[in-house]
């Protein structure tokens, strides 16, 4: 059992990584993910190699997701933690931070570059790549803007 656990959780740290995605993350929600009950930080360090310090951080990373949750158990006076089975609402949330992040950085910087480029030689050069870039942030804020939509439509 618990090789066929430690595969699952070597998939998910993969599929995760390639997502751009913590390695630490991705081990301690697929642990969680796959266990039958809340478990400690202690618990989770210990089975998986990691410092209950690591562990921590990347619980409250998890937390911040929505992706692991505190519970509370009769005779334990330390939280313990239950990952949500609901990954679809985890990545598609994640993915929606990540665009959006992105975007506030890449518009400003987009509008400082339209500005600026008043005196290139190659205006026209410049103004045909700016304006794909363009398309493709206005492609981008309408799936995050419509991303309730694809949800429904994965279902």
């Amino acid at each position: 059992m618990n090789e066929i656990r430690d595969r699952l959780i070597e998939a998910a740290v993969n599929l995760g990584e390639s997502l751009g995605l913590n390695r630490t993350v991705c081990q301690i929600y697929a642990f969680l993910y796959l266990s039958d009950q809340p478990l400690s930080p202690t618990e989770i360090g210990k089975t998986l190699g990691m410092s209950k310090g690591n562990v921590s951080i990347n619980l409250r990373i998890l937390e911040q997701w929505n992706a692991v949750r505190k519970v509370w158990k009769k005779g334990y006076t330390r939280p313990l933690y239950v990952a949500n089975e609901d990954i679809e609402e985890i990545v598609m949330s994640k993915l929606k931070s990540g665009l959006e992040k992105r975007l506030n950085y890449v518009k400003p910087l987009m509008n400082e570059i339209k500005k600026s480029r008043a005196g290139f030689v190659e205006k026209k050069f410049f103004d045909e790549k700016l304006e794909k870039i363009e398309k493709l942030i206005s492609k981008i804020e309408f799936l995050l803007n419509n991303i309730e939509t694809v949800k429904l439509l994965t279902k």
